[in-house]
């Protein structure tokens, strides 16, 4: 992949450098380097071929950067790529980074991270991790992350004891998950109509109350159906700001795939325009 993209860029006239780190650590470097690089090159662009998660890496180094971002998605999902118009096939991708333009795009924030899709904690991060052994095992495959995703949900789990203060104003909740969503695209596949509130640059948050493995079947048939925001387990907040209060000292989360653990409490808020993105031309008609 690297050698194509790099024979395409080259071709178009363009200067460029291939890396392919192996490890989180490496990619920082890299990131950093291209960065300071970014300094003296004018009308750089820092191409990004992976996944939401690797997006996600490179993406928090950039915030407070004028470097602009290219995605190449090759990731299973690619829900960055797939809400900003973004071509899945490698090389239409990469003429988006050329011939594109660049849009301030929104980010949550969950006290140092940043999440570019969703943030959740509870049951989420156990299937994240489920979902990970599973693609170990038997590919990365759409169709294994929704089966490994059944199995983990067919679990009982420990419900949360939480306290939320939302723009200010604190309640307690009970839950054994809060996702935070931030992607328009992928909270209107989950039938939420949250994805406006994204839109508009807030949080949008669901929690659910403490459920019984039939009352889990009942809300993925509601989700299958657009109901799931009826449904009486469901609680859901569009806000400017939420802090999230336990007992705990560290939280383990899902931030764009990826397992962190964070400090309690927990503080999120959109960071707004707050990373560059070359997407397609918007043609429009008058």
């Amino acid at each position: 992949m690297c050698e194509q993209l790099v024979a395409y860029f080259q071709a178009e006239g363009c200067e460029v450098q291939c890396y392919q780190p192996t490890h989180l650590s490496q990619l920082t470097m890299v990131v950093q380097q291209a960065i300071s690089q970014h300094q003296t090159v004018q009308d750089g662009v820092l191409v990004v071929v992976g996944g939401d998660g690797t997006l996600n890496t490179v993406a928090q180094h950039l915030l407070s950067t004028s470097v602009r971002l290219g995605v190449i998605p090759f990731g299973t999902f690619n829900y960055v790529a797939r809400a900003l118009g973004i071509p899945l096939e490698p090389l239409k991708a990469a003429a988006t980074v050329l011939y594109g333009q660049s849009r301030a795009i929104h980010v949550g924030r969950i006290n140092q991270y940043i999440y570019l899709n969703n943030a959740s904690i509870g049951l989420y991060p156990h299937l994240i991790e489920q979902r990970e052994m599973d693609n170990r095992r038997f590919g990365r495959y759409r169709g294994v992350a929704w089966a490994s995703g059944f199995a983990v949900l067919m679990r009982q789990h420990q419900k949360l004891k939480l306290k939320m203060t939302i723009d200010g104003h604190a309640q307690p909740i009970e839950s054994p998950m809060v996702f935070f969503g931030n992607n328009q695209l992928q909270l209107a596949d989950l039938h939420l109509k949250l994805a406006d509130c994204a839109t508009q640059g807030k949080l949008a948050v669901v929690a659910v109350r403490a459920v019984t493995r039939w009352q889990i079947l009942s809300l993925i048939a509601r989700m299958q159906l657009g109901t799931f925001e009826q449904a009486p387990e469901v609680q859901q907040y569009c806000a400017t700001q939420i802090r999230i209060d336990a007992a705990c000292k560290h939280m383990k989360l899902a931030i764009d795939g990826e397992i962190v653990r964070a400090e309690v409490p927990l503080h999120f808020a959109v960071a707004k325009h707050a990373l560059q993105i070359m997407v397609p031309h918007v043609i429009t008609s008058v």
